[in-house]
């Protein structure tokens, strides 16, 4: 079964209206062909940004002071304002500056300010809202359905797809991976698992399936790839694997049992988690 606390899907209106109000400010301060780069949309918000080590204690930070808006962002090494973790916890920080109810909020002296990291897992609506922002910001609807429609593929491998996206709009795999799961481009399901458990899911409005095999406290299914992860250890790094539909979900229709599904996993071990993306082959 699934429960509420874990479904980390936003009403389609909602992200819907983030991903117009995105697409707006990057056509407006970044238009095509050229990428989207938050610092540029920041510098014409006049929205002041200083970058620094502040130790991983978070990935991106707004504060504001008396109505004075100012973007903190972490960088480590190398780390640049064109790295791809760097842009989109950039673009998530604007989310929070520019998405109304946002900002509102922060005006507010009673609301306590945090930062935030760019692991698409937080519990907060707020926090899921500006990663979606953050996700449509840098990877504008029209763009990216001008280069899935040059694909015209049926059935293509979504994990491959998901690679070539997040290589030309220069961000994560996990954020590319967000953003075709709110495209609706093709059904797919991302579910996070981390010590063996669920601990979030989202899929796309048309997906097949919607309620997980698990086991008891929440325990992730073990014939899917992930199970075998927390099972023995066993990896599938970089390779997209057949699985079947029973392996995964509580099925209704006995004639589902063996509808064959593709898991593709990222393998996060210091923190002993998993994120799977699933679709039909």
């Amino acid at each position: 079964m699934i429960f509420n606390k874990t479904n980390y899907n936003l009403s389609h209106k909602r992200t819907e209206a983030l991903s117009d109000m995105a697409a707006y400010y990057a056509d407006t301060y970044c238009p095509a062909p050229s990428p989207v780069y938050p610092h540029i949309i920041a510098e014409a918000l006049e929205l002041p940004y200083t970058l620094n080590d502040y130790g991983g204690s978070f990935d991106g930070y707004l504060e504001n002071k008396y109505g004075n808006f100012h973007a903190f962002l972490h960088v480590k090494g190398t780390d640049n304002l064109y790295s791809p973790r760097v842009r989109f916890s950039f673009a998530h920080e604007l989310g929070h500056f520019i998405i109304d109810e946002h900002r509102n909020a922060l005006l507010n002296p009673s609301t306590p300010a945090h930062g935030s990291s760019a692991s698409l897992d937080s519990h907060f609506e707020v926090e899921r809202e500006a990663d979606i922002f953050a996700a449509c910001l840098l990877m504008p609807e029209d763009r990216l359905r001008k280069d899935l429609l040059l694909k015209n593929t049926r059935k293509p491998c979504i994990a491959s797809l998901i690679t070539e996206i997040s290589l030309k709009y220069q961000i994560s795999f996990t954020a590319a991976m967000l953003r075709f799961l709110h495209l609706d481009y093709y059904p797919v399901m991302i579910v996070c698992s981390q010590h063996n458990k669920l601990k979030w899911l989202r899929y796309s409005e048309d997906f097949p399936f919607r309620s997980l095999h698990l086991g008891p406290g929440n325990q992730i299914p073990e014939l899917s790839c992930a199970g075998e992860y927390f099972a023995d250890g066993t990896k599938y790094q970089g390779k997209t694997e057949t699985v079947f539909a029973e392996d995964w979900f509580i099925l209704f229709n006995n004639s589902d049992r063996r509808r064959e599904l593709k898991e593709y996993c990222i393998y996060q071990e210091s923190l002993n988690q998993v994120m799977s993306l699933i679709w039909e082959s």
